[in-house]
């Protein structure tokens, strides 16, 4: 049996323009527990309390967590957290959450004591546990080596961590590898799944299965879905007591499935035989047994009995006839019945591979199962392809944790020392020339030959060849921290080695708006009503002669059982939604999401967020502000450590600047928080600006002064470094 999974939530997940907030009923459906935002600083989560009663209602296990700031004073926070709770500390531990950078008055591990210490004598014996990533804990914990019995304290704590697109998560010490109890392995989780409104949502593995998770935590037996019936005709209400709405009337006899209970076992929450849902009175139901299904297997062996000395064994019988299949698509829905008018469930990813149940009459569609998690639905047959078994691994060895992170290949860095530099087709002088470098100009090496008298350089707007080493100096391996180039008229090219709070490197064009015959362009739909076929952004700058281009918005896959790439997109990708708003020449073409920012691009090119300057010509939407009148936006996330694409402008809105932050690559770059990406924004100038989409989506290219696209970062799709990711749409901007 696959880990158990369930969300982490708060005010984010509710949208402040509409009266619904989570439903935990649907949650509970997916979910094995929950855990909860109680706070921040001296700020109280205003779901908080909605969110603690109604889960709870629900039969939800849950735990709550306060993200420590060190901007207030750590025993106050402690006594707001209990506050808070009313004296139920919930199922699951309490969770603090150290991962802040504010640099506040009660920053550093010690004033985190301070914290834990308050907590402890506030909750006597609930358990308190630990959030973080690797490399904040790492750089903000006692130190390993020289720290180490300071550090050894914090080990009382089970460790929540942080850690996407890993096969295992990285543990700090002083806990081991295997030492964690919940694991947040992604911040995009399917929203609508888990009865949430945000359109992704944080998921979090607990290290075990369902039944390791109630004993854990001494949560009990999950309720039966016992059937029911009742005596007399039974209101019921929208919650567990009789000052909750009646929603609904049972009839005499009428037979439910039970839910959840609330936790004195007086009511009960059921569903009846529309699928509506609701509490009743426990007191006037008659329980009934479910039939047990009959076993389709063989008759019993009448032969020996079964040697008492060892228990049964209660592992499934390999099955040699089973089908597997591997997914084809990009994501391929799973749901709950044969067929695209059936409800989703869920979604399988290219490349998994999945087990056959059935199949309908046509064989047109497969019930699959994914054993990781036991997800089980009907797909499409057009996009799964039979496959062998996935092999299991040797007992006697520990499972393999995975592929090792990518590394980016180190290369040499040089300067040019003479006034004019050639470059040529060739390393040597009977070669064609094909551009020149200027003095202490910085290029970097992808090759040398022989006897090391030749380099094949590049510089950052693509130019590309051979120079003689004789009039370069040797940089070394550690590229410059800083480089600044001119690459058209108009635009600069800054890149930024950053060293704290851990390595990363930034690549910045930065745009003059005025200058003279520089537009701005969003990816046009490619068809009229409204399809995106994906490409990268290289082909996007190709496809449409451009000069610069950045990935825009994130996307999802339009239902592969609807829509056949081959059809909607001959020119290549896949048929994708845009996220939220998205015009490109004046046409209007995806719809806002609720609290998605957006950047619009006049025909003037003037630049303005949220609100357009004239007539719609190009719109672009992120996902969320990062910096608002010169400030970082104070309720970003800042747990996750990602690769990052932001674009901002100054005060006056002359100047655009697009951003690049690459991650993902240990010894090269490691990514960046939205903190820290804010923050590097406003030491560029800029006064309001915004997140686009990263992880594997952040590239940003210009046109090389060869031909063609050059991309000045490191992408890293699939894990794989310098692969571009195929998106939806792109930012560009090309010369009249």
């Amino acid at each position: 049996m696959g880990k158990a999974i369930g969300p982490d939530v708060s005010f984010y997940q509710d949208e402040p323009e509409t009266p619904e907030q989570i439903n935990f009923v649907k949650m509970g459906k997916t979910a094995k527990f929950v855990i909860i935002r109680a706070g921040q600083n001296l700020w109280v989560d205003s779901d908080f309390k909605y969110n603690w009663i109604e889960a709870k209602k629900a039969g939800v296990p849950r735990g709550t967590y306060w993200f420590y700031d060190s901007r207030a004073d750590p025993k106050r926070q402690a006594e707001l957290w209990v506050d808070q709770m009313d004296g139920d500390f919930g199922e699951l531990p309490l969770f603090a959450d150290f991962e802040e950078a504010y640099g506040g008055q009660y920053k550093g591990w010690r004033k985190w004591f301070d914290f834990l210490e308050r907590l402890k004598e506030l909750v006597g014996d609930k358990e308190i546990a630990i959030y973080t990533a690797f490399y904040y804990w790492r750089d903000n914990a006692p130190n390993a080596t020289r720290e180490k019995d300071k550090l050894e304290y914090f080990h009382q704590y089970p460790l929540w961590i942080a850690n996407y697109g890993a096969s295992e998560p990285s543990v700090p010490k002083p806990w081991s590898p295997d030492e964690w109890i919940f694991w947040q392995f992604t911040e995009v989780g399917d929203g609508e799944l888990y009865g949430v409104e945000s359109k992704g949502i944080d998921l979090n593995y607990f290290n075990g299965d369902v039944e390791d998770l109630r004993q854990r935590f001494n949560l009990g037996a999950p309720p039966s879905p016992v059937i029911v019936s009742f005596r007399v005709d039974l209101n019921v209400r929208s919650g567990a007591g009789f000052s909750e709405n009646v929603i609904g009337t049972l009839e005499h006899d009428e037979e439910v499935e039970v839910l959840a209970k609330s936790a004195d076992n007086q009511w009960i929450q059921v569903k009846r035989g529309d699928n509506s849902t609701g509490w009743i009175y426990s007191t006037l139901l008659i329980g009934i047994t479910s039939p047990e299904p009959p076993d389709p297997g063989d008759s019993p062996d009448t032969g020996d009995p079964p040697d008492t000395d060892d228990p049964p064994d209660t592992s499934d019988p390999p099955d040699d006839n089973a089908e597997w299949y591997i997914v084809t698509a990009s994501a391929l829905n799973v749901r709950d019945g044969p067929g695209t008018s059936n409800n989703k469930i869920g979604l399988l990813q290219n490349s998994e591979v999945v087990k056959a149940l059935e199949k309908n009459a046509d064989s047109s569609w497969i019930k699959i199962v994914r054993e990781s998690d036991g997800l089980t639905g009907w797909c499409s047959a057009r996009y799964l392809v039979l496959t062998d078994a996935p092999s299991s691994p040797d007992s006697g060895d520990p499972p393999d944790s995975g592929d090792p992170p990518p590394q980016t290949e180190i290369k040499n860095w040089y300067q040019v020392k003479v006034a004019t530099l050639n470059v040529r087709e060739g390393p040597g002088t009977s070669n064609s020339k094909v551009g020149a470098l200027k003095q202490n100009e910085i290029v970097i090496a992808l090759e040398i030959n022989d006897d090391g008298s030749w380099a094949r350089v590049q510089r950052f707007d693509g130019l590309s060849g051979w120079c003689s080493t004789a009039y370069l100096n040797d940089l070394g391996t550690t590229a410059p921290e800083q480089l600044t180039q001119k690459i058209f008229s108009g635009v600069t090219y800054f890149r930024k080695v950053i060293k704290s709070p851990r390595k990363m490197v930034a690549h910045v064009l930065a745009i003059d708006t005025r200058s003279g015959g520089l537009k701005g362009l969003v990816t046009p739909p490619s068809h009229n009503s409204g399809l995106v076929c994906s490409r990268t952004t290289s082909k996007f700058l190709e496809d449409f002669k451009l000069q610069i281009a950045v990935n825009g918005d994130g996307f999802s896959y339009y239902d592969q059982d609807e829509y056949d790439p081959g059809q909607f997109c001959p020119n290549g990708g896949e048929p994708v939604n845009v996220n939220s708003y998205a015009a490109s020449r004046g046409k209007k073409y995806s719809d806002r999401w609720a609290g998605r920012p957006i950047l619009y691009i006049n025909k003037k090119n003037e630049v303005t967020f949220n609100k357009p300057k004239g007539a719609l010509y190009n719109a672009i939407s992120g996902d969320r502000m990062l910096v608002e009148k010169g400030k970082v936006v104070s309720t970003l996330e800042s747990q996750s450590v990602e690769p990052r694409t932001a674009a901002g402008t100054n005060q006056n809105g002359r100047w655009l600047f697009l951003v690049v932050i690459d991650g993902r690559q240990p010894g090269y770059s490691e990514g960046s928080s939205f903190p820290e990406l804010a923050n590097f924004l406003i030491s560029l100038g800029v006064y309001t600006g915004i997140n686009l989409d990263g992880g594997g989506s952040s590239t940003i290219t210009i046109e090389s002064v060869m031909g063609g696209a050059f991309v000045l970062n490191s992408p890293i799709e699939g894990n794989i470094p310098g692969n571009e990711s195929a998106v939806s749409n792109h930012l560009g901007f090309w010369k009249k």
